[in-house]
């Protein structure tokens, strides 16, 4: 499993204030929303201050609303159907897009990348209208955000990333995320879903779309909801390929996706209804949103086609007991080849599967994922052999090609294409035989390598998981599970970066429980430790999404508040030391009662670093507790305390 972005090296970059980021209006609104008392009233004002995000959230919301009902108008009633976390990411979405419409990466389509996110992003929303694993309206920005990590890449390292896409160009075989690692020591997955989840977006959203691109690393139960969603995304990212490649192409591109919707329940007319519907609202939201758009395909006729060409899909069939028997998939014209290959394959304990033509065999590939395929050598068996190498699944199958004659240019022409051996026509049984012998031995090698491989893989992820969980430890205070005093000070630093080259405000508490040596002198460290666990819990809960709370030492507890102002920590001060005052610790005998004195304090740019952000927050804590403790002070308002 690939292993998350370092989380240092992210903070770094969103100091570095390169990354995307949400701009004006935008940023008001995401702020607005992570109030915990915000009113819709409150947000409405902010949100029309942006005509052109108002005309998009309405028409977001209708999105949303059965056919027969009447049509969303106002910007209260659009904030009513979507509620407050869509309403954040909508916000996102459509800032990234009216600021990063160009860029200086040559190589990156900025124009593309839009039109397929807003393909991806209608897509999505059509999907979990109808397969319930997500709400549509965080659908819809789910799909819009999905591939953001390619865009933050195409604008941290222009050039670079610009000839990667050049050599993925050249050669299609290489695969992005490999380079990318190789080139920036982090790919566009992690670096997009940690963008997210900075964001604010759910754990339960960010990881489908970190894994959408390889939904077989995800390891999800196939019945789950992250399963679902990564299908959904997976569905309307082939909607999205789809609609920007050339006709010639539609068929073929349709015929998976007609089966990846049958699995999530959709039938092929609901499908096609919904992709038609989808083709629509591209154009709608193409001149709502400036972003180039084409002409939907004619969905109706290329499911059919596909349909058509296919056919049925042969099934493998897993057997109850034992592993699958190998699978080998034949591509012969003539009936009397076909019957003599299958009894021949069979006999040797090879499940066989017979089809004809070059996109049928392909798509029948998809399905059965052969390890061998023995295949006429023609135009039409060329095409096979080249586009089964071209698939990441064909290039460890064993081929075998049959000729007419040894006919030299046409072994070379074999070979050339990816075939490993060949058979010539009339096809005799014992040499049929000898072939499939040798063939079996080496994929039973093959089979063999795979294992040791798969187990030296299964050895470093564990090696990875048990390196994180000592990094963790080493991040964490192992009593309340907070970040502990050194992670506090890496994160303080990095905000304290932020605050300084965007001109952000940056408040900073010391919480620190009152009395807290009387317990465990009287009831015992035993009851001591329950305390701070169970204050840990109460401020933990008690504070917003942005702040961070982290255990420096003893009952001392400090909180980062980002983008907070002196007079909002304040407020937020208030609230932890009401919370702590209110919720007895429970000890399964006697109740204890805490209360905590609280220090407050903002960073001012003649503050020389941290250390006097913290000195001047720990004075705060002094004064409030001269003054008689449960109180929140800080010396830098006039009136000291209150």
């Amino acid at each position: 499993m690939p292993q998350p972005i370092d989380m240092k090296r992210y903070a770094q970059l969103k100091a570095a204030g390169d990354l995307p980021s949400p701009r004006g209006v935008a940023l008001a609104i995401i702020r607005l929303t992570q109030a915990p008392d915000v009113s819709l009233a409150e947000l409405g004002r902010v949100i029309k201050g942006d005509p052109a995000f108002v005309g998009r959230l309405i028409k977001a919301a209708n999105g949303l609303i059965a056919e027969n009902r009447r049509a969303i108008v106002s910007v209260q009633e659009a904030l009513m159907v979507l509620g407050l976390p869509a309403v954040r990411t909508l916000a996102l979405g459509f800032s990234l897009l009216s600021t990063y419409r160009k860029g200086t990466c040559q190589g990156f389509d900025y124009p593309r990348f839009w039109s397929s996110a807003l393909l991806m992003a209608i897509s999505m929303q059509a999907l979990t209208q109808r397969v319930r694993v997500v709400a549509p309206d965080e659908a819809f920005s789910l799909g819009l955000l999905a591939r953001v990590g390619e865009l933050s890449l195409a604008t941290l390292y222009p050039e670079a990333f610009s000839r990667l896409l050049a050599e993925l160009k050249r050669d299609p075989a290489l695969q992005q995320v490999v380079l990318e690692d190789q080139a920036f020591a982090m790919n566009h997955r992690e670096l997009g879903a940690a963008m997210l989840a900075d964001w604010g977006v759910p754990d339960a959203l960010v990881q489908p779309v970190r894994f959408h691109e390889q939904p077989e690393l995800a390891g999800y139960a196939e019945d789950s909801r992250e399963a679902g969603i990564v299908q959904c995304l997976v569905l309307a990212r082939a909607v999205a390929q789809l609609c920007l490649a050339p006709d010639s192409e539609h068929v073929r591109l349709m015929a998976p996706m007609l089966r990846l919707a049958g699995r999530l329940g959709l039938g092929r007319g609901e499908f096609v209804s919904l992709c038609e519907r989808v083709g629509r609202d591209w154009a709608e939201w193409g001149k709502l949103l400036q972003i180039r758009t084409e002409d939907a395909p004619r969905f109706a006729e290329v499911g059919s086609a596909a349909v058509d060409a296919v056919g049925e899909a042969p099934k493998v069939v897993a057997e109850a007991d034992g592993p699958q028997p190998m699978r080998a998939l034949v591509v012969a014209g003539a009936r009397e080849d076909r019957e003599l290959l299958r009894s021949e394959l069979e006999a040797a304990g090879i499940a066989a599967f017979t089809t004809a033509g070059a996109d049928a065999a392909l798509e029948a590939a998809l399905d059965v994922q052969p390890q061998l395929l023995i295949a006429d050598w023609s135009d039409e068996g060329e095409r096979v052999v080249r586009g089964l190498r071209d698939m990441r699944l064909g290039r460890g199958v064993y081929v075998i090609c049959m000729l007419g004659s040894e006919d030299e240019a046409r072994l070379l022409a074999a070979s050339s294409a990816g075939a490993d051996d060949f058979l010539v026509r009339p096809l005799q049984r014992a040499a049929l035989t000898v072939r499939l012998r040798a063939c079996l031995r080496t994929l039973v090698l093959q089979q063999e390598l795979e294992h040791e491989r798969e187990e030296l893989r299964n050895f470093a992820a564990e090696l990875s998981i048990s390196n994180r969980r000592l990094q963790e430890a080493a991040l964490t205070d192992p009593l309340t599970g907070l970040p502990n005093r050194r992670q506090a000070i890496e994160a303080m630093e990095a905000e304290w970066a932020t605050a300084t080259r965007h001109s952000r405000a940056f408040s900073v508490m010391i919480v620190d429980l009152d009395g807290f040596k009387t317990i465990n002198d009287t009831h015992g460290h035993d009851v001591g430790d329950m305390a701070l666990r169970q204050a840990a819990e109460t401020l933990r809960g008690a504070l917003r999404t942005q702040d961070l709370i982290c255990r420096t030492g003893g009952d001392e507890f400090l909180v980062l508040c980002p983008d907070t102002d002196l007079k909002a920590a304040m407020l937020v001060a208030e609230r932890l030391r009401v919370a702590v005052q209110a919720r007895p610790v429970e000890t399964g005998g006697p109740q204890i009662f805490l209360t905590a004195s609280v220090g407050v304090a903002m960073r001012v740019p003649e503050m020389g670093g941290v250390d006097a952000l913290i000195k001047c927050a720990d004075d705060g804590v002094y004064r409030a507790k001269q003054r008689g403790r449960d109180r929140i002070a800080a010396l830098q308002l006039q009136t000291g305390a209150r």
